[in-house]
C-alpha cells in the first residue's frame, strides 16, 4: 500500500491525504469532498477516465491513481503543463529514466505512454482537480495495448517505490510553480515539436508540422503555409511521425 505519511512529511504544503484499495475513480472521490489541497490516492480504479471522458487501465497494485484538490481565484490553464513537468522532473530526479511528454497531457518513455493528467476546472467552487494515472510497472497489457503503452519500469524492477514517486511528484509541483519554470521544461521534453502531425478540425483531418508551443500551452502547427494554433480543450492528435 502507499505510504501516506512518507508522502505528508515531505510535502508539508499539503493538508491531508487519502489512499484506498479501490475506487471508481479518484477523480469523482476529490469531486464529491473538495477540500483544499487534499490529495485522493487508491490502489487501483474501476472506472478511470482521461479526457474527452476515454477510458483508461488502471491495474491493482501496479499504478499510480490520484487526484488533488486546490483552490484557485479563476482558471489557470497552465495547470496540466505544470503537472506534465512535475512528473517528469520527479521520474529524472529518482530514476535513470528520460520520459518525454505529448502535447498536452501524456508522459512517454520509449516511444509508449505510461501516464497521463487530467485537470478538471469547477467553476461554481473556484476549484481545480489534478489527476494522475501513471503506470508504476510491469503488468500484462491488453494485446491491443502493447505497441502504444508500457510502464516506467517495464522489463526492469522498481528502484524506488510507488509512495516515493508519488511524495517527489508534489514536491516539484510545488516547487515549479512557485519559481514558474514549469513551462521551459515541458517545452524541453516534447517529443512532439518538429514531427508531422495530423489532427480532426470541424470532422476534417489536416496535417501539418508542430512548429512550438505558446506559453499558455497551445500548440503551433505550420499545416503549409497557413499556421494553426490548436487549444488542448478543442483538439487531440490522431498521429504523429
Amino acid at each position: 500500500m502507499i505510504d501516506i505519511n512518507n508522502i505528508l512529511e515531505k510535502n508539508p504544503w499539503l493538508v491531508t491525504a487519502s489512499a484506498v484499495e479501490s475506487s471508481a475513480s479518484t477523480q469523482l472521490d476529490a469531486k464529491n469532498d473538495l477540500v483544499d489541497k487534499k490529495l485522493f490516492i487508491a490502489d487501483m480504479q474501476t472506472n478511470a477516465r482521461g479526457r474527452f471522458g476515454r477510458q483508461y487501465l488502471a491495474s491493482k497494485g501496479n499504478g499510480i491513481y490520484m487526484s488533488l484538490v486546490l483552490n484557485v481565484s479563476e482558471e489557470v490553464k497552465n495547470y496540466t503543463i505544470l503537472t506534465a513537468a512535475a512528473i517528469v522532473t520527479a521520474i529524472e530526479k529518482l530514476t535513470n529514466k528520460n520520459p518525454q511528454i505529448k502535447w498536452v497531457n501524456d508522459i512517454y518513455l520509449d516511444n509508449k505512454k505510461i501516464a497521463g493528467v487530467l485537470v478538471e476546472y469547477l467553476m461554481s467552487s473556484q476549484q481545480i482537480v489534478i489527476g494522475i494515472g501513471l503506470n508504476f510497472n510491469s503488468f500484462d497489457l491488453p494485446i491491443d495495448l502493447r505497441e502504444k503503452a508500457s510502464s516506467l519500469f517495464s522489463d526492469d524492477a522498481p528502484t524506488i517505490t510507488r509512495s516515493d514517486l508519488i511524495a517527489e511528484i508534489w514536491t516539484q509541483f510545488d516547487k515549479l510553480r512557485s519559481d514558474d519554470a514549469f513551462f521551459n521544461i515541458y517545452h524541453a521534453h516534447s517529443f512532439i515539436l518538429g514531427k508531422t502531425v495530423e489532427f480532426e478540425e470541424n470532422g476534417q483531418l489536416i496535417s501539418g508540422t508542430a512548429t512550438d508551443l505558446t506559453e499558455t500551452g497551445e500548440l503551433i502547427v505550420n499545416t503549409g503555409g497557413l499556421i494553426k494554433v490548436l487549444s488542448s480543450g478543442e483538439i487531440s492528435l490522431k498521429k504523429w511521425l
